[in-house]
């Protein structure tokens, strides 16, 4: 079998699926790609037995037949990242061998067993949710950095994916903090959807959209999300158990509101905390009549105050936030001025951080 095509187009394909292939495995076969060949399309599937992705790639010209191959994933790769200017490679398949051809050279590959690579098919899917897949990549990229990475919290290492009615929503949290994104859909059919995902599938999902730019549609079983593309398909393990009420972690009652420009709190912030350390992440907000003064303070580094216009009219209050939380909300906002909601010293703040988007960070106990 000889298939053609162009060297831009399989060096995209073989680094989108990258990412999935792991780098340790029980079976060598899980760390290759394996090769389809369907008329002048070329499927590559690729699996960390989490999540299972199909990408297709336009061959120019596919003559014979071939069962299919797997070939393993880093090396595949390094060839068409070097290969990836070419005009044109030829992929010659015979008796489990591979032969690329390009740029006066050749690659000889042997191929894995492939009937050994696991095949693995959305199963108990009874709708599909279409959107934007700009948009689904920008949701994922607003709560994917407080999806907590302690396994011992396994709801919380996911991202819950909830629907009903004409509202699509992405929740994450870590047990110190919580951000949550609402966008509206078109969702004629009432389907409704509520399921963990990985951190991991997101992450390729917003991966798999860019290279889509397009619509996708993606519907949950009681175990598997699915999403379909024009190029392909990506299936996940969800992840099982009972997401927290997110609703119910909202403070109710915030009698103190700041609106601050977005980018001068997050310059000051990330200078104050510089005169922190690992052991006490601790910054100090101090308010008063429309000023914010931020301090910080560790015994073996030294201090820092810096002060930002904000547009207050309250009482004067002090409260602490762990920097980093607080410069991971600012970092995923697309807005000019954030507003932040206050209530008790020790109770959560709001940060709402873009339109229908909002972060609840815990206070820390300051010294």
């Amino acid at each position: 079998m000889n298939i053609k095509l162009t060297g831009i187009d399989f060096h995209k394909g073989l680094s989108l699926l990258a990412g999935i292939v792991p780098s340790v495995a029980i079976k060598s076969v899980l760390q290759g790609i394996k090769f389809e060949f369907k008329d002048k399309k070329i499927e590559l599937s690729a699996t960390d037995l989490e999540v299972f992705v199909r990408y297709y790639i336009e061959a120019k010209e596919v003559s014979g037949e071939s069962k299919g191959l797997v070939l393993h994933a880093s090396r595949l790769c390094n060839i068409a990242r070097d290969w990836a200017g070419s005009d044109e490679i030829l992929i010659s398949v015979s008796e489990g061998n591979c032969v690329l051809k390009s740029k006066g050279g050749y690659f000889k590959l042997k191929s894995d067993d492939v009937e050994q690579f696991p095949s693995v098919r959305a199963d108990g899917v009874s709708g599909y949710i279409a959107v934007d897949g700009d948009i689904l990549s920008n949701m994922i990229s607003k709560v994917l950095y407080a999806v907590s990475t302690i396994k011992a919290r396994s709801v919380l290492c996911g991202v819950l994916l909830w629907v009903e009615e004409d509202a699509l929503v992405l929740v994450a949290a870590d047990g110190n903090r919580m951000s949550i994104v609402r966008r509206k859909i078109l969702n004629p059919d009432k389907i409704k959807i509520n399921g963990i995902a990985t951190a991991k599938c997101l992450s390729f999902i917003q991966k798999f959209s860019a290279e889509e730019k397009g619509v996708l549609k993606f519907g949950l079983s009681e175990s598997q999300l699915h999403v379909i593309g024009s190029k392909g398909e990506v299936i996940s393990q969800l992840i099982d158990g009972q997401y927290p009420k997110y609703e119910e972690v909202i403070p109710k009652e915030s009698d103190k509101k700041i609106e601050v420009n977005k980018e001068a709190l997050l310059v000051a912030i990330r200078m104050a905390s510089y005169m922190t350390n690992e052991g006490y992440r601790v910054v100090r907000f101090r308010l008063k009549k429309n000023g914010l003064n931020l301090s910080s303070r560790a015994a073996d580094v030294g201090e820092a105050e810096q002060d930002v216009d904000v547009n207050y009219e309250g009482p004067d209050f002090e409260i602490s936030f762990n920097p980093d939380y607080v410069i991971d909300a600012l970092k995923a906002s697309d807005v000019g001025n954030v507003v932040i909601e206050l209530g008790r010293k020790d109770s959560a703040a709001i940060f709402r951080t873009g339109h229908e988007q909002i972060n609840i960070i815990m206070p820390i106990e300051s010294e």
